[in-house]
């Protein structure tokens, strides 16, 4: 869990774990009267008001989410779904289809995870030329249309190739060399540029393209 709790709220969000460790989801309107009869019966010196307050920050910091048995300590104890985390922070801007394809898991399976992920803020969703595609919740969101682009298996040839040729090269010869289609070529190269990812230079009647390292 990444946020550091204070006493009170510490006191707090483990009545909560013993109230959802008894089969039950969590909900507002029961919580409530349940923190507050378990604390009347014990030394703990929190006021109604004291809790209510506490309970709405544990919920703002996505530590407990309203309608699931779960705190955010517990998400990334189930293998496979810390197995899906850890691809997308790898592999930022993946989509569904393309996650479960990877690790070889049920598409509904990966996003029933993917779901309970983005519930408890570890990953976000944006939506991207019609594909739904996944980032870790710590990256700044100008950074995810260049990494949904870079993470595309034609640009990485681009990009690779136009590494390992420095010298520049032109448009028809990525083309025929990647053996990918020259329009999708011009569609790739065009985002790439907009991105400063790769530059162009006019020689001889030729438009030479480069990687730009950054």
């Amino acid at each position: 869990m990444r946020q550091i709790l204070v006493k009170h709220e510490y006191i707090v969000f483990n009545a909560i774990k013993e109230y959802l460790n008894k089969n039950r989801v969590f909900d507002m309107k029961k919580i409530l009267p349940y923190i507050n009869s378990k604390f009347a019966k014990s030394s703990i010196n929190v006021s109604t008001e004291g809790i209510h307050k506490i309970i709405i920050s544990l919920v703002k910091k996505n530590i407990v989410v309203e309608g699931t048995k779960l705190t955010k300590k517990d998400v990334l104890i189930y293998s496979r779904r810390k197995k899906i985390y850890d691809y997308i922070k790898e592999n930022p801007g993946k989509y569904v289809n393309k996650i479960a394809k990877d690790l070889k898991m049920c598409n509904i399976v990966v996003f029933w995870h993917l779901s309970v992920l983005e519930k408890f803020s570890f990953l976000k969703k944006m939506t991207i030329d019609n594909h739904v595609v996944y980032f870790d919740s710590d990256i700044d969101l100008k950074d995810t249309k260049k990494l949904y682009l870079t993470s595309k298996e034609k640009c990485k040839k681009i990009m690779n190739y136009l590494k390992i040729n420095d010298f520049g090269i032109t448009r028809n010869q990525l083309s025929r060399d990647l053996k990918i289609h020259n329009n999708t070529i011009r569609k790739y190269i065009k985002s790439l540029e907009e991105f400063n990812i790769i530059s162009k230079e006019k020689r001889s009647n030729k438009i030479l393209y480069f990687f730009e390292e950054n």
